[in-house]
């Protein structure tokens, strides 16, 4: 039986882009060969981790795209309220990337504090960038739920504090104690998720059979919209929930390996110009592995979901650092029976995630909790500002 590579490859990159990643798939083929053969110059030795970063970066992102319509499949299935598949379902498969980088930098790195400003500039990104373009491309003022301002939003700026605790409390090495408490933390955040959820299941069981039809009228009407809008890229037809795990553990198995190929390649830029890796983790890396947030925020936002596509940046902010910090140190002591080994002297970063998470939270509260545009381009001013200062750190 023939197989035909090139298919799958069309049908995952899309038709759009396929041809434009075939030809950088070329291009980085040549920049190896004359990088294994011993031609390193600095011009060949750029242009490699450039492209490298590059292809990662869009793997991630297709990755998550695909990810969505199986996501939102199990949403249907479960009937699980939009802002809580966004913060624990969209969570945790956008926040993989995020989890292989923290597991490469604790366990085949050693550098925990590459994992941790990786996790740090995901979360400046996540909650500056995704919200700002969000508010961009939706059609009008986003308007943000209540619920999702105090409790996803609350919860997630008390989970920075624990971080920024955990690192002046323990500068050096994290061990049993600072894993358990982020494990706790996300747990308790689980907890409150399941209370709002019984409180939407009795709120649905209320509801007039009229207000259910109309309510099913618009959503059908909305959808038909999306897949006009969307075309090529809502392909991906789900059969059943068996069918929906499959693609969202395939989608994370891609988002893992893209996300290796991202972090050795931005540290070897990182050494090829001069950059610290915690730097390059903190710009490079932190963009590159936070894609896929991107793309379902961006995607609920042109939707109308905006509770969605708020609560998918604090919930994967939660489970990043809760969770993708606090495993790798478990599989690290599982492993060699010893304490990770903490060396963060940035700790700069983490004040002005601080800063910047409180700064988001008021403008989320403000103008009752809506996001207009003016905001989101001083969110995007904001975040080019603290690159800029980290840059210099």
């Amino acid at each position: 039986m023939n197989f035909n590579l090139v298919q799958p490859l069309r049908f995952f990159f899309g038709g759009g882009i396929y041809h434009h990643v075939a030809n950088l798939t070329v291009v980085i083929m040549a920049l190896a060969i004359l990088y294994l053969v011993g031609l390193k110059i600095w011009p060949v030795s750029f242009l490699l981790w450039v492209s490298l970063i590059v292809f990662a970066s869009i793997a991630i992102w297709r990755a998550g795209d695909f990810f969505q319509p199986a996501a939102d499949y199990v949403q249907e299935k479960h009937k699980l309220p939009e802002s809580i598949k966004a913060a624990v379902i969209d969570a945790i498969a956008s926040s993989f990337p995020e989890f292989c980088v923290a597991v490469i930098a604790v366990i085949l790195l050693g550098r925990a504090e590459v994992g941790i400003s990786s996790i740090v500039g995901s979360a400046l990104y996540n909650v500056l960038i995704i919200p700002a373009a969000a508010g961009l491309v939706a059609k009008g003022p986003m308007k943000i739920g209540k619920e999702v301002v105090w409790r996803d939003s609350l919860m997630y700026f008390g989970v920075v504090i624990l971080l920024l605790v955990a690192l002046l409390a323990f500068p050096n090495a994290w061990g049993l104690g600072v894993a358990a408490l982020f494990i706790l933390a996300y747990v308790g955040y689980i907890f409150w998720l399941n209370i709002d959820y019984r409180k939407h299941k009795k709120n649905l069981a209320h509801e007039d059979t009229d207000v259910s039809v109309s309510e099913d009228t618009d959503v059908s009407v909305s959808e038909d919209a999306d897949a006009s809008d969307e075309g090529e890229e809502s392909e991906l037809e789900i059969r059943d929930e068996s069918h929906a795990w499959k693609w969202i553990l395939g989608m994370m198995l891609v988002m893992g390996l893209a996300s290796h190929i991202l972090v050795e390649a931005s540290i070897q830029l990182g050494d090829l110009l001069g950059i610290d890796a915690v730097i390059m983790g903190f710009i490079v890396i932190a963009a590159g592995t936070s894609v896929p947030d991107t793309v379902l925020s961006v995607l609920s936002a042109k939707r109308g979901n905006y509770d969605a596509a708020i609560s998918n940046v604090f919930g994967s902010n939660i489970f990043d650092i809760c969770i993708c910090l606090s495993v790798p140190i478990l599989l690290a002591l599982v492993l060699t029976g010893a304490v990770t080994p903490v060396n963060l002297p940035q700790i700069e970063l983490v004040y002005m995630l601080v800063g910047a998470t409180a700064l988001a939270i008021y403008l989320f509260w403000s103008d009752n909790y809506t996001l207009t545009k003016t905001k989101s381009t001083i969110m995007f001013g904001i975040y080019l500002l603290i690159i800029l200062v980290a840059m210099a750190l």
